[in-house]
Protein backbone atom coordinates (compact mmCIF):
# COMPACT_ATOMS: atom_id res chain seq x y z
CA UNK A 1 0.00 0.00 0.00
CA UNK A 2 0.97 3.52 -0.75
CA UNK A 3 3.66 4.73 2.07
CA UNK A 4 2.84 8.49 1.69
CA UNK A 5 -0.79 9.37 2.39
CA UNK A 6 -1.69 10.74 5.80
CA UNK A 7 -4.34 8.18 6.31
CA UNK A 8 -3.78 4.92 4.40
CA UNK A 9 -5.59 2.65 6.81
CA UNK A 10 -8.71 4.99 6.58
CA UNK A 11 -7.98 5.24 2.71
CA UNK A 12 -7.97 1.11 2.19
CA UNK A 13 -11.34 0.61 4.41
CA UNK A 14 -13.61 3.28 2.92
CA UNK A 15 -11.79 1.89 -0.55
CA UNK A 16 -12.48 -1.46 0.15
CA UNK A 17 -16.15 -0.99 1.80
CA UNK A 18 -16.81 0.38 -1.68
CA UNK A 19 -14.97 -2.38 -3.70
CA UNK A 20 -17.16 -5.43 -1.18
CA UNK A 21 -20.66 -3.91 -1.66
CA UNK A 22 -19.97 -3.25 -5.58
CA UNK A 23 -18.66 -7.23 -5.72
CA UNK A 24 -21.78 -8.14 -3.22
CA UNK A 25 -24.17 -6.66 -5.63
CA UNK A 26 -22.43 -7.88 -8.08
CA UNK A 27 -23.05 -11.48 -6.81
CA UNK A 28 -26.29 -10.65 -6.30
CA UNK A 29 -27.59 -9.66 -9.44
CA UNK A 30 -25.90 -11.94 -11.78
CA UNK A 31 -25.02 -15.64 -12.17
CA UNK A 32 -21.42 -14.78 -12.52
CA UNK A 33 -19.43 -16.98 -10.37
CA UNK A 34 -17.11 -15.25 -7.34
CA UNK A 35 -13.74 -15.26 -9.31
CA UNK A 36 -15.53 -13.96 -12.77
CA UNK A 37 -17.05 -11.03 -10.54
CA UNK A 38 -13.38 -10.64 -9.35
CA UNK A 39 -12.18 -10.47 -12.35
CA UNK A 40 -14.53 -7.83 -13.37
CA UNK A 41 -13.08 -5.74 -10.34
CA UNK A 42 -9.52 -6.23 -11.72
CA UNK A 43 -10.24 -5.05 -15.08
CA UNK A 44 -12.06 -1.88 -14.31
CA UNK A 45 -9.38 -1.23 -11.55
CA UNK A 46 -6.88 -1.61 -14.46
CA UNK A 47 -9.15 0.55 -16.67
CA UNK A 48 -8.71 3.18 -13.71
CA UNK A 49 -5.35 3.49 -13.82
CA UNK A 50 -5.66 3.82 -17.60
CA UNK A 51 -7.84 7.08 -17.31
CA UNK A 52 -5.92 8.22 -14.52
CA UNK A 53 -2.35 7.23 -16.39
CA UNK A 54 -3.60 8.89 -19.50
CA UNK A 55 -4.65 12.20 -17.68
CA UNK A 56 -1.13 12.25 -16.00
CA UNK A 57 0.75 12.14 -19.52
CA UNK A 58 0.38 15.85 -20.29
CA UNK A 59 2.75 17.72 -18.45
CA UNK A 60 -0.25 20.67 -17.95
CA UNK A 61 -2.94 18.62 -17.11
CA UNK A 62 -2.75 17.94 -13.67
CA UNK A 63 -0.66 19.68 -10.40
CA UNK A 64 -0.31 16.58 -8.33
CA UNK A 65 3.24 15.75 -10.06
CA UNK A 66 2.44 12.44 -10.64
CA UNK A 67 4.57 10.92 -13.47
CA UNK A 68 2.60 7.49 -14.92
CA UNK A 69 5.76 4.74 -15.35
CA UNK A 70 2.81 1.89 -16.93
CA UNK A 71 5.63 -1.19 -16.55
CA UNK A 72 6.14 -0.10 -12.48
CA UNK A 73 2.95 1.26 -11.73
CA UNK A 74 1.39 -2.27 -13.13
CA UNK A 75 3.84 -3.94 -11.61
CA UNK A 76 3.06 -2.36 -8.22
CA UNK A 77 -0.57 -2.86 -8.94
CA UNK A 78 0.12 -6.98 -9.50
CA UNK A 79 2.09 -6.97 -6.00
CA UNK A 80 -0.52 -5.22 -4.32
CA UNK A 81 -3.24 -7.95 -5.23
CA UNK A 82 -1.01 -10.88 -4.82
CA UNK A 83 0.33 -9.54 -1.35
CA UNK A 84 -3.11 -9.25 0.05
CA UNK A 85 -4.38 -12.06 -2.14
CA UNK A 86 -2.11 -14.69 -0.46
CA UNK A 87 -2.14 -13.89 3.57
CA UNK A 88 -5.58 -15.63 4.12
CA UNK A 89 -4.79 -18.34 1.45
CA UNK A 90 -1.36 -18.99 2.98
CA UNK A 91 -0.64 -20.65 6.05
CA UNK A 92 3.21 -19.56 7.52
CA UNK A 93 5.28 -22.91 6.97
CA UNK A 94 7.23 -22.46 10.16
CA UNK A 95 4.63 -21.97 13.11
CA UNK A 96 6.41 -21.86 16.78
CA UNK A 97 3.73 -23.37 17.94
CA UNK A 98 4.08 -26.30 16.36
CA UNK A 99 7.20 -26.82 18.09
CA UNK A 100 7.54 -29.44 21.18
CA UNK A 101 9.84 -27.44 23.48
CA UNK A 102 12.98 -29.01 25.04
CA UNK A 103 14.51 -27.48 27.30
CA UNK A 104 17.98 -26.49 27.82
CA UNK A 105 20.06 -29.61 28.43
Amino acid sequence: MPHNSEKPDAAFTAIRAALMASYSGTLATTRLSPLDALEYLAAAIGSIYREVADAHLDPDGCPCGWAPCHVLDIVALQQAIAANASIADEADPFDLRMLAPVGHG
